[in-house]
């Protein structure tokens, strides 16, 4: 499975432009320097990125600290995903550990401005493996690790056993080190008040006294799973899995799933994936997703919402939770091309969770588009789909007039932590020209 690059990340080269960047209604000029170098299976992109406003300014957001400076070396990557050896440093997209029962399309980088350095990894030697994730280098945050073993490979006379062989069991570590992820907090009077947003009058912010608790870093959550092949043709696969997990100070629960996938033709492939999770109080499946970064602490959050994830998870109570997860990938002809995951929580009304990916590589005049949008706190089908905080969105538009100019124009509806630490919706709009010099 895989989604077609964009003509702006797939070349190698240097790519140097000029363009526009509106954040938030506010234009700049743009300077735009991005290299990418291959070197056999050693990869390396620097993407730079220069805001010049109206009165002839640097745009202090880009040079306010250190990782400012971080923030242009995009990924240094060593082989593909699919590889048996995976190596990137760099922002994460689509970080999923295991089966995804802990860490689930988990993203470092959806914010413009708050944007990660970390890694992502995976060993694979048939009989043993490991797989693994740290968001930021250089701030405490989200480690996860799962080594794994097929361990009936290491028995010959269990060896010659298609289905022996091919059992996997892992177990997963994920730990997360920022203060905030630790913190429980009632979004109600005395602990948090709120008021107006001086910054945008328009929204309002939690001034947040104290804290009801504060348990001990790192926040801890540990699994178990267990996957195992039923069928595998040239065209065909299918398996079926199950994960135990257990938030250390909290609860535990039982995920089981089917995955498989499929050719309908030569040119037609589809992947279906269908999950049942089986719950009690205080348990989140799918904890670090898309919308992890973002949803650990958020002092924007409506009254009725939550200020930290964790509060979310100690709040998660009513008896027997339950839910279910759905998933798909198409690729129709290499001309249309999707993937999409859905997550619905039985006893927590209103706290469904959505992620899309669609993609049209190769339109007429060779243009490409790519949206990727998010959506959580999903209640009912009419609340599927809006720009509001409970959405990420990226969108791109592509076209190649000549192979040494790209013309891209990007949209995104993120998130953003102003200086003083407060949480806020941010839009970017960036039409943008490069001249692609390729070596």
């Amino acid at each position: 499975m895989h989604l077609d690059q964009s003509p702006a990340e797939a070349y190698r080269g240097l790519a140097v432009g000029l363009g526009t960047t509106i954040i938030d209604g506010t234009p700049y000029y743009l300077l735009h320097v991005a290299p990418q170098v291959q070197y056999g299976p050693w990869g390396l992109g620097i993407d730079g990125d220069i805001h010049i406003g109206t009165d002839g300014r640097l745009r202090k957001e880009d040079w306010n600290t250190t990782y400012d400076y971080v923030r242009w070396l995009n990924y240094v990557s060593y082989g593909q995903q699919h590889d048996d050896f995976y190596l990137r440093l760099g922002g994460l997209e689509h970080a999923t550990i295991g089966n995804g029962t802990i860490v689930s399309d988990y993203w470092s980088n959806s914010s413009y401005d708050d944007r990660r350095f970390g890694g992502q990894a995976r060993l694979d030697l048939g009989f043993f493996g490991a797989e693994g994730l740290n968001s930021d280098f250089f701030h405490p945050g989200l480690i996860a690790i799962r080594p794994f073993t097929r361990p009936f490979q290491l028995v010959p006379i269990l060896w010659n056993n298609w289905f022996l062989r091919n059992i996997q069991i892992g177990v997963t570590g994920a730990f997360d080190f920022d203060s905030n992820a630790t913190r429980i907090i009632p979004n109600h009077p005395p602990y948090v008040v709120r008021a107006p947003d001086p910054t945008n009058p328009s929204d309002t912010i939690d001034l947040v006294n104290f804290d009801s608790t504060h348990i001990a870093s790192p926040l801890t959550t540990l699994g178990a799973d267990i996957s195992a092949l039923l069928w595998q043709s040239d065209k065909t696969e299918g398996r079926v899995y199950a994960d135990y997990v257990r938030f250390q100070r909290f609860s535990d629960g039982l995920m089981i799933g089917a995955r498989t996938a499929f050719e309908l033709t030569d040119s037609v492939f589809l992947d279906l994936r269908a999950e049942r999770d089986l719950f009690r109080n205080q348990f989140l499946p799918s904890y670090y997703n898309s919308f992890y970064e973002r949803d650990r602490y958020d002092d924007q959050a409506n009254p009725i919402d939550y200020i930290t994830k964790l509060t979310l998870l100690h709040d998660s109570i009513g008896g027997n939770g339950n839910g279910f997860k759905g998933g798909a990938f198409i690729n129709y002809f290499d001309n249309i091309q999707f993937q999409g995951s859905y997550l619905h929580l039985d006893n927590l009304i209103g706290q469904d969770w959505m992620q899309l990916e669609f993609v049209l590589p190769h339109l007429p005049e060779d243009i490409y588009f790519r949206l990727i949008y998010t959506r959580e706190e999903i209640n009912g089908a009419s609340d599927l789909f809006a720009l509001d905080d409970r959405t990420i969105m990226m969108s791109e538009i592509g076209y190649k007039p000549w192979k040494w100019l790209l013309l891209i124009g990007d949209f995104r509806w993120s998130f953003a932590v102003d200086a003083s630490g407060h949480l806020h919706t941010q839009t970017v709009i960036e039409p943008r020209a490069d001249v692609i010099i390729r070596f």
